[in-house]
Formats: C-alpha cells, structure tokens, sequence
C-alpha cells in the first residue's frame, strides 16, 4: 500500500431513525442498535449495505458491462444470451470495491472488500417510541384481523453520526464509483436503517473530507504507523468530489437492458396545510399528558416542539386512494365485468383469504403467490403484481416510493375537544363512549417524497392521488367523517433527475432543457406549481404521464394463476357488485 486514503463525514438525521437489533422489550417490538456501552450505533455493515446498493445502480452508467454486477442475477441463464449468474466471482467494479458476492479460493480472483467503513456511534440523544397500524380499506379502521398494530423505537431528527471510510489500494475506477455514491448522499438521496419506505432513515451528508497520504518512503510511512488517527491529517483533497464527478459525467453509458441501473428520479416537496382541525393519537404522549388522544410531536427537552405527520400515514392515504381511482378505472373500462378478478389492477395488501387463495378478489398478492412461488423468498415477477405492489411495494418486493416524515412549523396552535356518542334508544350519552382529544389548528407540514426510477405511468398515478388531496376528497388522520383532516397543498415543486435524455419518462422536447443543473451525475429539471394554478410547460407532461397510467390499467392483466373471484368488501359475486347500470 503506497497511498493512504479515507474519507470523513458527518452523517445528519433528516427525519426520525430506527436502527434495529432484531430484539424486542416489555416497552416496543423493536429496540435500536446499542454497542456493549449502552450507545446508539450505526454498525459499518448497515453503512456499507446502502452505499453497495446503491453502486450496483450506478456502476453500469459509469462504466457499461464492467460496471454490471453479474452476482445478483438470475442463475438460469440460456445459451448466454443475457448475463446470467453463473456462482463464479464476477469481478465488476462494485465486488472489485466492496469485496465478491461468490467468493473464490484464489486470492487475486474473489477477494474480501477493500473499503472499511467504522462502526458510527451518538452519546447525547434523544428518543421516543413510534406507533404504527394498518388500515382496513373496506372499513376505513384500524385492522385488527390482519395484526397490524406494531411500535418500535426511534431516535429524533437533528443527530449527528461520524461517517469513516478507509479504502486499500486505492485505484481511479474505486474513487470515481466511490463518489457518485456519496453524491447520492450529499444531496439527500441515501436512506439507513428499518421503516426507510414509512418515513424513517432519512440523513444528510455534512463536512465531507478526502484524506490522502504518499506512504511511498520510509517516513511517511513510519510517521503514518504511529498515528491512532490517521484520517485526521491536515492534507485534505477539497476538489476531489466535484473532480470525480465531472469526469463520471464525461463517460457515462447507455441503460439499455439494464433495468435495475440508474435511470431517473422524482423529488416531490410540497406544503401540507390543513383548513381547520388535525387530529392524530400518540399513545405515549396521551398516557403522559391524560388525554385519551394526543398528537404526535417531536418533544424535545428545552426546545419548543413540532408537530410530526409519520411518512406511514401518508403513505397509507396515497396507496389507499390510488388504489380507488386505479380499481374505479377498471370497472368503467371493463365491458365484460366477468373479467374484473383479472383485470383488478389493485390487490388489498392487508387482506389474507380464509381458505384458498382465489377465494377472496382483493386478498394480497402475497397471499395469491404463496400457491405460486416455491419458496417465501422467491422474487415476484413485474407480471405477477399488481400495479399497487409494483409502485408502493409488497413483502415480496420493496419500494421504490419513500415518503419522508413531515414536520410542521413550531408555533402551533391546540385545541381540545371533547366527545361524546350518542345512545340511539335514549337520545342521551353512551356509557363508556365519552372522549377528549388534543387537536392542532390548522398545522402546516412541509412533506418530501421521493419515487427511484420512476415509469411515466407511476407519476400520473400519483399525480392524480395528491390531486384528490388537495381538492379536499382525502381526509388525513384522525376524524375524516366529523369534517377533520382537510388539507390543501401549497408550494408544490416537482424535480425530475435523468441521467441521458433517453431516461427521462415523457415528452422531453417540452420541458426547456436549455437549463440544465447538475446534481450528483444526474440533469435536473424543476417545475414550481400547483393544483389550482399549474404551470402551463408542466401541464403537457403531467398529462402524458396522466394518459399513460390510464393506458396502464386499460392493459393491465393478471395471470391465469392469480385470478380474484370475489370481492372481500361485499362478500358478493364480482358481476352483481360491479354492474354497470348507465354509460359513463
């Protein structure tokens, strides 16, 4: 080793974390990772997992075939057409960097990683435990029968972890991947730890710093061993970064066939005001405070407090409502409603059917797979999806839809109310039915979402369940049938980063491409709009994206194997609940 070469950081949590131990307590179902002196950390392997993955998106936009990580895909290759997984080392710039998937006895071939990445610990932190539930979508309730109430500790925004990277024999083609990655990161687009689809794991990139140093003479390299923190050299690269990047763009590749590379992304920020009154219940707080439901806020020792939308909830009401409008589609486009159990573009993510899997139409698609796939790890296939799993995910496949955790502004106003339910017979109050509640007035939420590699189908959809929102027919939180949870959406920016031109989803010639600013190796486009008053050049792509997803679900078919015949809302036969009585 002639060269010495690290990298520092600091790593600043955005949203709340959960970093998970696999172990449970009498107080939550998941407790954070803890090191043998009680501290919160991060461990190197959790680090080192997220900044692979993502190099095996980028690797191939750098550097083509070289860069394609032949040990994630499938092994059943045919007549090597297509790259296939044979078990032998790959030998691609990712397992060069981060150490062989299918390792070999020969050193020079399938060698461990060459990058350490150190363990990342916080002393001084706070931390609260977090709710969660499903909903039902038939009842609009908690979903009791699914058993989806669950809780976990997190940690609160605003902490900083050290970030430390040590790379061995350093090599132009490992710092060139190394830094788009951390270019990800730095410009907030890498997430860490459980729950990251929900909200959670959210962190900034902070003080990056590139430390080299030329131990190709005996006092160098003396001086080095004698050193218990070398990373902490004055000789620091603060060009590197913009260098490795400017030169990554300079080279970049073509995507074709390679569809889990890097193409594309969508970030989404927009505020969230509600008209009047805002109701959500955080257990601990409402235990400490007496009230039987409380809202959940941050609660910071000695600071005044914002108020917390969990990217779960919000999560929740966009697949809720995009599965409406996805299924409303195909009743009206579907002549022959026989055919719905096969065309139903939306499955019910929390339903399990009773006996075999066909007996219930909107059961999960796990459930409906679970008579397919051999085995529980098995991967689904884009046609054994529906169009829901497919954008927000599955226990088969994750998401590529991160909906952040908002926060609100800190001068909140609160109100309680009391309630109480009314005995039909006796037109006086229930017993045991009496209630009170805190309230936020009329909060405001800034929300961040992101969608990786996104298909112009997926932003029409999307587009389309925010506009329900911000037309009011969306209620959020708690007590949508009394009038609560009414909210519009101010500042509505949508980015869209591509790589090529050939990535971007949509009519390209129509979004003024003349500006084109850079972030990490992605061209960004921006768009300031609004539901009411949009943006006329966004229009026409928001409409291309629109009419896609209707042709999307027009297409959409279920195979033979996974067809739905009756519908778990109802309990009836598909035809008689679906009939179509006028043209529409």
């Amino acid at each position: 080793m002639n060269t010495y070469f690290a990298i520092t950081a600091t790593l600043r949590s955005r949203t709340a974390i959960h970093i998970g131990s696999g172990r449970d307590s009498p107080a939550t179902d998941a407790l954070c990772r803890r090191d043998a002196q009680g501290n919160f950390v991060i461990p190197g392997t959790a680090i080192g997992g997220v900044l692979r993955s993502t190099a095996t998106r980028i690797a191939p936009r750098l550097f083509g075939e070289k860069g394609l990580c032949k040990a994630l895909l499938p092994k059943n290759g045919k007549d090597g057409a297509q790259p296939f997984n044979d078990g032998k080392p790959c030998k691609c710039a990712v397992c060069d960097l981060f150490g062989e998937i299918n390792p070999s006895e020969d050193e020079e071939v399938g060698r461990a990683s060459r990058l350490l990445v150190a363990h990342s610990k916080t002393i001084n932190t706070q931390r609260r435990i977090r709710d969660g539930v499903g909903i039902e979508r038939s009842s609009k309730t908690s979903a009791r029968a699914a058993q989806a109430k669950f809780d976990l500790e997190t940690l609160l925004r605003g902490i900083d972890f050290s970030l430390r990277l040590e790379l061995e024999d350093s090599r132009e083609i490992d710092q060139r991947l190394l830094a788009a990655v951390l270019a990800e990161w730095k410009e907030g687009r890498l997430w860490l730890g459980g729950g990251v689809a929900r909200g959670l794991g959210a962190f900034d990139l902070k003080d990056l710093k590139v430390v080299t140093r030329d131990l190709s003479n005996d006092d160098a390299l003396v001086e080095f061993l004698k050193s218990d923190k070398p990373w902490a050299s004055p000789t620091v690269d603060d060009y590197w970064l913009d260098s490795q990047l400017a030169a990554g763009r300079n080279d970049i590749k073509g995507a074709d066939g390679i569809g889990d590379a890097a193409h594309s992304f969508v970030s989404l920020k927009f505020d969230l005001r509600f008209k009047d009154l805002f109701l959500t219940n955080d257990t601990v707080l409402s235990t400490r405070s007496g009230f039987d439901h409380a809202p959940l806020l941050e609660v910071l020792i000695d600071k005044e407090s914002a108020a917390i939308l969990p990217g779960s909830s919000l999560r929740g009401v966009l697949r809720s409502q995009a599965e409406r409008i996805a299924r409303t589609l195909t009743t009206l486009a579907t002549d022959n409603l026989d055919q719905f159990g096969q065309k139903c573009p939306a499955c019910d993510p929390l339903q399990r059917p009773r006996s075999q899997a066909q007996d219930t139409a909107l059961a999960s698609c796990d459930s409906l797979l679970k008579g397919v796939l051999k085995k529980p790890t098995d991967e689904a296939t884009d046609n054994q999806l529906c169009l829901a799993c497919l954008l927000f995910g599955s226990t088969r496949r994750g998401s590529r839809l991160i909906v952040e955790d908002a926060f609100s502004q800190k001068d909140l106003s609160k109100k309680v109310l009391d309630f109480l339910a009314i005995d039909r017979f006796t037109g006086g109050g229930k017993n045991g039915a009496k209630f009170d509640a805190v309230a936020l007035w009329q909060p405001n939420f800034s929300v961040r979402l992101h969608l990786e590699n996104p298909e112009g189908w997926e932003l029409g959809w999307l587009l389309l369940a925010l506009r329900d929102i911000a037309d009011g027919m969306v209620p959020i939180g708690f007590g949508g049938a009394k009038g609560f949870g009414q909210a519009r959406i101010d500042k509505f920016k949508l980015s869209y980063g591509f790589i090529t031109e050939n990535d971007f989803a949509g009519p390209i010639a129509t979004a003024q491409t003349e500006a084109k600013p850079t972030s990490g190796l992605y061209r960004v486009l921006s768009w300031d709009t609004s539901f009411t008053s949009p943006n006329p050049d966004f229009v026409e792509i928001a409409n291309d994206w629109v009419t896609g997803f209707n042709d999307t679900v027009k297409n959409f078919e279920r195979e033979d194997s996974l067809l739905l015949k009756r519908d778990n809302y109802f309990e009836g036969d598909i035809p008689q609940l679906y009939r179509k009585e006028a043209t529409v």
